[in-house]
């Protein structure tokens, strides 16, 4: 699938110049015509401000009349009407083939005053990515050539975060793409005659790339857990707290709702009393991970509090196997507990014996345990984090026909996760 996406600022100031792009050639006032001619994308991402609200430029265009707002849904659909007017009437498209984002701004202008924190719009663009973006094979080609101040390099940084979830299950590239500088202040003949390419900045294949913020508050401790199961390859931990999508999305709309109740218009001014709760960055991240997973089968199952040793090592090879360090260490780890609890492939005779759960610790030897359990919490966290979340002392197992379950004994491991991400985001900065 190919997506394209544009950052917009002020499309009614652009000036009629030639663009060109892989062989095609095109006379217009910005560069989606074509670019659409050369890409042909599947789908196409605009992304503009709610500073465009009441805008016009000096030959009177869009043909909407200004006026004072009442609330912020008169704004979004104000700033709807005059994308839709630039679509349809100058760049002649049909504007329902895009998909139109409408992020906060902030600034004052002629037309509109927007007073709010900056980072709403990198937070709120997130919220709205993760609902647009495929969750298939993709090439994103994100085009710079328009976007104003703050904007190109806040979506491409959600682009980097976003991609990288998806990498995870699926080939994504990333195609950066910036038209030459338009020519200003040269004779009108020869910006008329001017012919500006649109090159390509960045050409990469995308890597998976982690979810590496942590959710602020008590009761988000599963669900950082659950963060951390991703960042450091702990396949218990991930099958025991993996979280509902839907659960995810209430509490992305509740941060929403306080957020536009917190918005106040009076005419011709904005005021956002309230940051955009910067949660609703990670939650959207975790959100449209979610959707990247329900891809794949195995995924629907989940989760599992008891999961088999089988399970736990379809999973690691699903999730890993692009990130060679950890998904090393958790195809060893693994490889290591089906040694000590299997013979050819069947529960050794010992677990049969033990009924029930048993504690990893109550199953080996002190040598054997020297390396993997510990009474010392700092030892016992590294431990945990040394051994993909198998630390002796929180995990169970026991023989269930020719499997083997696991699950955890405590939730000290919701603290082991957390504390081992923690080191992750230390070890980043």
């Amino acid at each position: 699938m190919k997506v394209l996406i544009a950052p917009w600022g002020n499309p009614f100031e652009w000036k009629e110049t030639t663009y060109v792009f892989e062989g095609k050639t095109v006379k217009n006032l910005c560069t989606l015509p074509v670019l659409i001619e050369a890409v042909n994308p599947d789908y196409i991402i605009v992304i503009v401000l709610d500073t465009l609200a009441n805008i016009v430029n000096r030959e009177g265009n869009p043909k909407i009349k200004q006026r004072d707002f009442l609330n912020y849904d008169e704004v979004r659909t104000d700033v709807e009407d005059r994308v839709r007017y630039f679509v349809e009437e100058m760049l002649r498209l049909n504007f329902d083939d895009l998909k139109l984002i409408i992020a906060p701004g902030v600034g004052v202008f002629e037309n509109i005053a927007v007073e709010g924190d900056i980072l709403d719009y990198y937070h709120y663009l997130i919220y709205e990515l993760v609902r647009t973006l495929p969750v298939d094979d993709a090439t994103i080609y994100l085009d710079m050539t328009h976007g104003i101040n703050f904007m190109p390099v806040l979506t491409y940084r959600a682009l980097n975060h976003l991609l990288g979830l998806l990498a995870y299950l699926k080939d994504v590239k990333l195609k950066v793409l910036n038209s030459e500088p338009y020519p200003r202040g040269l004779p009108r003949d020869s910006i008329r005659n001017a012919k500006l390419n649109v090159r390509v900045v960045e050409d990469r294949e995308i890597r998976p790339k982690p979810i590496m913020s942590l959710l602020e508050g008590d009761e988000y401790s599963k669900l950082n857990a659950f963060i951390s199961s991703i960042a450091n390859a702990f396949p218990l931990v991930f099958t025991t707290f993996y979280p509902n999508i839907n659960e995810i999305g209430r509490r992305i709309n509740n941060i929403l709702d306080d957020f536009y109740e917190s918005i106040e218009v009076k005419g011709k001014y904005i005021k956002r009393r309230k940051s955009l709760d910067p949660n609703i960055k990670t939650l959207s991240k975790l959100y449209y991970f979610l959707r990247v997973l329900s891809t794949h089968a195995k995924f629907k199952e989940l989760p599992k509090n008891e999961p088999t040793l089988k399970e736990l090592n379809e999973i690691s090879k699903i999730l890993f196997s692009k990130l060679p360090r950890i998904g090393i260490v958790v195809e060893e780890q693994i490889k290591h507990l089906e040694e000590m609890l299997t013979t050819n492939g069947k529960p050794k005779s010992y677990l049969w014996k033990e009924k029930g759960w048993k504690s990893l610790r109550g199953l080996f030897s002190k040598s054997q345990l020297s390396i993997s359990c510990s009474d010392d919490e700092s030892r016992a966290l590294r431990n945990f984090i040394a051994h993909s979340g198998f630390e002796y002392n929180v995990t169970m197992v026991k023989a269930d026909g020719s499997d083997i379950r696991f699950k955890y004994k405590s939730r000290k491991v919701i603290h082991y996760s957390i504390k081992a991400l923690k080191f992750r985001l230390e070890d980043e900065t």
